[in-house]
């Protein structure tokens, strides 16, 4: 399952998911990632389970980590196919250390999703979207691009969308006063929640190989 480093054009079709992403509440390179995994599920469970030397090289692994375990069942176009895969799984003996081989498959498209974030047509959308990326991703993409020059840029479009947030949580707080007359925005009813989000990313994206680094 794994690939190497995309092509240009590849990067670019990187860049607009990730921007298109950004339009959406929350973390966009977790929903970008959680997108992708139930894409190559789905194409597993459509191409190699049939296929011996998928299911062989599935056994060695240890089978999927938690994660991608708990998104099989949407992936599949049919139970019977997730059915085959356990079968074969509890039949083979569990390797000292698991090593999901799906995680394996987007640890490069994660790269290229942290350095997507830098780019000019992210970073402007980012200032006026509702996504914001996670604590856990951005501590990862500013260990990997400290001496990139556009870092700066994306900071100050972080500033503004967390002051946002900050300012909706705020919002929906001041309104739980027995004494106020409005209810919350639908910004602020969401932005604890998505503070949550921002905080931590996704649980359970980050119970899975892809945490590990």
């Amino acid at each position: 399952m794994a690939r190497g480093r995309a092509p240009a054009g590849a990067r670019s079709a990187v860049v607009e998911r990730l921007v298109a992403a950004v339009t959406e509440p929350g973390c966009p390179i977790c929903r970008c990632l959680e997108i992708e995994a139930r894409r190559d599920l789905a194409a597993y469970l459509r191409e190699q389970t049939m296929d011996p030397a998928g299911r062989a090289a599935l056994r060695r692994a240890g089978g999927f980590c938690a994660w991608h375990t708990s998104l099989l069942p949407e992936a599949a176009d049919g139970i019977l196919s997730v059915a085959l895969l356990v079968e074969d799984l509890l039949a083979a003996p569990a390797p000292p250390r698991a090593a999901c081989p799906a995680c394996a498959a987007l640890r490069t498209r994660l790269d290229e999703y942290l350095r997507a974030l830098l780019e000019p047509a992210a970073t402007a959308r980012l200032g006026r979207g509702l996504g914001l990326p996670c604590r856990p991703h951005l501590r990862a993409l500013r260990a990997r691009a400290r001496r990139d020059p556009r870092l700066g840029a994306l900071e100050a479009a972080l500033g503004a969308r967390a002051a946002r947030l900050r300012a909706d949580v705020a919002g929906f707080i001041a309104k739980q006063d027995y004494r106020s007359a409005e209810a919350p925005t639908a910004e602020e009813a969401r932005a604890w929640s998505e503070g949550l989000a921002h905080l931590g990313g996704r649980l359970a994206l980050f119970g899975s190989d892809l945490a590990r680094d």
